[in-house]
């Protein structure tokens, strides 16, 4: 049986995510991780999001407890190479601005193909990362926890 591939990253500082502005994820803290036969691996880093390098299947959990600079609805959004993915989100009403926190958890499953270029076989690699699309309104996270596995 083949053992799962993963990578856990968690940022523990306060940290100020404007609106429509990427959450910084903060450092590894647990990674099991094989290259592939051309010594890709399979997960690369960025303080603000994590790149899938093999095909598969990658199961992402996402946890982040925070608070909203000003009183309303804040919402926290997953991207892949940029874009904005329908219905991977948290929203959270906040309505005592800087003081109430509250936990986001966003869980996606994230499908990474395989391709043919130029007659060689490829992957197109994804770049996952978490955006505050929160209309008008800076978030504050305190901790941040994000967890990939790669399933198949």
């Amino acid at each position: 049986m083949e053992k799962h591939l993963l990578i856990g990253l968690k940022n523990t500082g306060t940290q100020t995510v404007l609106a429509d502005g990427t959450v910084n994820l903060g450092n590894v803290y647990r990674k099991f991780c094989k290259a592939n036969k051309c010594g890709i691996p399979c997960f690369n880093v960025t303080s603000n999001g994590i790149t899938l390098n093999h095909s598969g299947i990658y199961k992402v959990t996402a946890t982040f407890v925070g608070t909203g600079e000003t009183a309303g609805d804040v919402t926290i959004q997953l991207a892949e190479n940029g874009e904005l993915v329908t219905g991977a989100l948290s929203t959270q009403t906040i309505t005592t601005a800087t003081t109430e926190f509250r936990t986001f958890v966003i869980d996606y499953l994230i499908k990474v193909d395989k391709d043919c270029v130029l007659g060689y076989a490829t992957t197109d690699a994804k770049t996952i990362s978490f955006v505050n699309v929160s209309e008008d309104i800076d978030a504050t996270f305190t901790n941040v926890v994000v967890n990939v596995v790669k399933e198949v």
